[in-house]
């Protein structure tokens, strides 16, 4: 007598199925976790920035305009951009006191500032601010262009203070 030893369509389909629904659970979750982390690298960033900008306002008595950022004594990992010493990372475009988005006019009062860019579509989702009249807060501000999970993660970043 002969066994087949082999699964049944029904079983594979199951399986299959199985394999879509954690995925489909996973995938929110892995996102969330990558935006995150990208958000917490700009964090430390912008307050490596604010700090290294109040440095400088104490040894020379003025805060630094937006051209001046290679005067900081700091180095942030990225490229210098255009005539206004703007750094860009792949997700981020920082700078002290100043240029802000591209649809709204230049910031003032400043001590840092970071813009979170879109990869896919080059579009600006959030703002990361830290103003010289309250350099411990950092405060996020979400555009149009900011995902539903970048939207969550301002408002959490705005409620606690923190990630």
């Amino acid at each position: 007598m002969q066994i087949n030893k082999a699964f049944t369509l029904i079983e594979l389909l199951v399986v299959v199925l199985v394999i879509g629904i954690l995925a489909a659970v996973a995938l929110p979750q892995y996102q969330r976790a990558v935006e995150k982390a990208r958000l917490t690298e700009a964090v430390t960033n912008l307050r490596a920035i604010a700090n290294a900008h109040q440095l400088y306002y104490l040894a020379n008595g003025e805060y630094l305009r937006t051209e001046d950022m290679d005067k900081l004594d700091i180095t942030i990992p990225g490229t210098v951009v255009g005539s206004q010493n703007r750094v860009t990372t792949v997700y981020f475009k920082y700078s002290p006191n100043g240029d802000g988005p591209s649809h709204e006019k230049p910031y003032a009062n400043f001590l840092a500032l970071a813009i979170q860019i879109n990869k896919e579509d080059g579009k600006e989702a959030y703002s990361l601010k830290i103003t010289q009249t309250s350099p411990t807060i950092i405060r996020c501000e979400p555009f149009s262009a900011a995902t539903v999970i970048q939207q969550k993660l301002c408002a959490e970043l705005n409620a606690k203070g923190t990630l």
